[in-house]
Parts: structure tokens; C-alpha cells; sequence
């Protein structure tokens, strides 16, 4: 679960389909690990949680508030979600789900640099897990550093040759280099496991549009907008392609909803 410099964004929900990039909720520790109880005797404690009497409280388990993190993404309240995840790695600052995650909100608010940040931090925790590795590729890729994403995500996809996300990164890195017979490759294959992708339809679109295979080009297009209905470039080169086709009351249609989309 990244595509620079830019002033400060106003935060936005992440839509609950582009969500896919967080790492799965915390999975049991086995019996017999070492837990922060059975190195220190003193409880940690936040300062925000006092009880009635006045006396501290101790602090969610990390899994439990990774769950509320979780929830306040979903709820649209990223502000929020950011600042526990922060919190969390103040208190562990080698949590790998926090670390990902907070890459994540990064990501798709479009701040870069700082989703950068927490992916190199995680990866020094664990360099081999995959999705971690396709969501650092993939904001390697948005930032135009194109061999160092293409290097990470043939690792990660050496690792799992069967991971779709990591197949749909390479697709798109390979159309962002203009590779687009290979990225055709990857995004038909993507498609192909998963109908319901919405961006790998619409690099598809794109990238069998740059190949001259235009109704093919139109097909994948028509079937991001469906899974993609805000999809304002979808709409623009479906335009463009019923101009090639000469059906020009369906290209002004096109032109007029992406028009209506990027405005907001």
C-alpha cells in the first residue's frame, strides 16, 4: 500500500479501494517472545490517558492501536490516523506495520518525500518483505528515480512472481519509461487475475493507446472508468480516441466529464 516538491496539501480521505497498500493487521506473537513486560518492570504509560483518581493509565497495545489507526483511515480522518501512527513509533519506532502505513498516507497525499522516508526506515527492518518493497518501488517510480524502483520491484517480484501489486508497479513503471509493449505485458496480465482493477485498466488504456492499438486501448479505458467513475485522464483520452474513431458527440461527452472532474 506513492507519482517533487510541492506545497503543503490539504489532507483528503484515501478511498477505501486504494487502501490496499496497508499492511495487514498485527499477527500473534508466538508464546514464548520476549515482550517489552518481561525486559522492563515499569508499564509504559501515555500521558493523555489518566483515569479518574488521577493516576496514569497504560497505553493501548501497539496492535490495538494500529486497528484504531486503521479505523480513522477509513472514516476519512488521515490527520488523525497520521498523528497515532506517529505516535506508535515514538514508542517503537522499528514497528514495521506503523511504518508502512504511515508511508501509505504519505503516498496518497502526495507528499513524496516523507512517504520515502518511512519506507527506507522499514525496509532497514525488514528488507524482505514484498509489500513493502512494492509500495517503496512504487513512490521510487513517482518520483522519476526509475532504475531504483525497477531494481527493488524485480526483487520483490523474484521473491513472489505471482503478486499482482507488484506485477501492476512494474506495468506502470515500465509505461512511466515509455516501455509500453512490456507494460501491456504486465497490466493485461493483472487484468486478467483481477477484473476489478481499476488502475491497472487505465494504464493499460494508456499504454495499449501509445501502441496504436486504439479500440483495445478504448475497451480497457471503458472499464476503468467504470471501476475509476473520477477518473478525469481516463475520461480525456477516451475523448481522444473517439476523435480518432470520428464520433465526435461521444469525444465532446468525454471531454466535457473530464473537464467536470478536474475541476472538482
Amino acid at each position: 500500500m506513492v507519482k517533487k516538491r510541492r506545497g503543503k496539501k490539504e489532507e483528503k480521505a484515501v478511498p477505501e479501494s486504494e487502501q490496499t497498500n496497508l499492511l495487514s493487521d498485527p499477527t500473534p506473537e508466538p508464546e514464548d517472545a520476549v515482550r517489552p513486560a518481561e525486559v522492563e518492570a515499569r508499564v509504559p504509560v501515555s500521558f493523555e490517558l489518566v483515569s479518574e483518581e488521577g493516576a496514569p493509565v497504560p497505553a493501548p497495545p501497539a496492535g490495538e492501536r494500529l486497528g484504531r489507526a486503521k479505523d480513522l483511515v477509513q472514516d476519512g480522518r488521515i490527520a488523525e490516523a497520521i498523528t497515532l501512527y506517529r505516535d506508535i513509533l515514538a514508542q517503537n519506532s522499528a514497528n514495521l506495520k506503523a511504518r508502512n502505513n504511515l508511508g501509505v498516507l504519505y503516498d496518497e497525499l502526495g507528499d513524496l518525500e516523507l512517504a520515502l522516508e518511512q519506507f527506507e526506515a522499514a525496509e532497514l527492518i525488514e528488507p524482505n518483505n514484498v509489500e513493502l518493497m512494492n509500495n517503496y518501488g512504487s513512490v521510487l517510480g513517482a518520483m522519476g528515480r526509475y532504475d531504483e524502483a525497477g531494481e527493488l520491484l524485480r526483487r520483490a517480484q523474484r521473491l513472489d512472481p505471482d503478486d499482482v501489486a507488484v506485477r501492476t508497479s512494474l506495468g506502470i513503471l515500465h509505461y512511466r519509461r515509455g516501455v509500453y509493449a512490456m507494460a501491456e505485458a504486465d497490466l493485461a496480465w493483472v487484468c486478467e487475475q483481477n477484473d476489478a482493477h481499476g488502475p491497472a485498466f487505465y494504464y493499460l488504456g494508456e499504454a495499449l493507446n501509445r501502441l496504436g492499438r486504439y479500440d483495445d486501448a478504448l475497451q480497457a479505458l471503458e472499464r476503468a472508468t467504470v471501476l475509476q467513475p473520477q477518473n478525469a485522464k481516463a475520461f480525456y483520452t477516451m475523448g481522444h480516441l473517439y476523435d480518432r474513431k470520428h464520433m465526435g458527440e461521444e469525444a465532446a461527452l468525454m471531454y466535457r466529464k473530464a473537464r467536470e472532474l478536474s475541476r472538482g
